[in-house]
């Protein structure tokens, strides 16, 4: 038989490497995590044949807060066992453990309009006094009487003797203006586009993480 022991810092990632090692076939009296005072844990890490010095030191890490997982296992069962509880203490990515995100920045360049001046055409309205002369006629009606002594011929005499009235008006010459709107001349408005090529400088950052195991010993007898 072989014993294999590890200390981790983490009771989880302990709790993880259990898990695993019994997903593998280990069985619950092959696999187990030491507790109890340290010179019951020195005895017990004695009896699966370590010194005392690897004895105590086991057990004052389990002292100190670290979980200490034992796994005594067959011989030909123990490197993969081994590999099981290494792969726990690196694999803290998985089932609650923390992430360390490697982060890298993208650059592109887009183009943004701005303003740089224009023109502003203003209508406004102003008046300028004309004037022109136009000749204007009125006609005056009047009534003169005058004597008069001739023959009446023939159709006149019938006629004389009808009842008429015979009305004749006057009329009056008024100035009247009219304005017509001539276009004399435009204002129009136009864009040029010229192009211009720019170089954009910046910086982009990027994170690196560096994995390093650290607080775990293994030990195989």
């Amino acid at each position: 038989m072989a014993t294999l022991i590890i200390a981790y810092n983490d009771k989880k990632i302990a709790d993880r490497a259990i898990a695993a090692l019994r997903d593998e076939g280990f069985g619950e009296n092959q696999v187990h995590i030491l507790s109890g005072a340290k010179a019951k844990l020195v005895s017990e890490i004695s009896d699966y044949g370590f010194d005392e010095v690897d004895a105590r030191a086991y057990a004052e890490a389990a002292g100190d807060g670290k979980a200490v997982v034992v796994a005594h296992v067959s011989e030909d069962q123990s490197d993969q066992a081994q590999s099981i509880m290494d792969r726990a203490t690196s694999d803290k990515g998985r089932e609650g453990g923390e992430v360390m995100p490697i982060v890298e920045e993208e650059f592109s360049v887009g183009k943004a309009k701005t303003t740089n001046g224009g023109v502003r055409v203003t209508s406004s309205v102003s008046e300028t006094p004309v004037e022109a002369t136009v000749t204007l006629r009125t006609e005056t009606v009047g009534a003169e009487r005058r004597t008069a002594d001739r023959l009446l011929q023939g159709d006149e005499a019938e006629a004389a003797f009808k009842e008429k009235t015979v009305e004749m008006m006057g009329t009056r010459e008024e100035a009247e203006v009219h304005k017509e709107a001539r276009v004399v001349g435009e204002v129009e408005l136009s864009k040029e586009t010229t192009e211009r090529r720019t170089t954009v400088k910046d910086t982009v950052r990027k994170t690196h993480v560096e994995v390093e195991q650290i607080g775990a010993g293994a030990a195989k007898k």
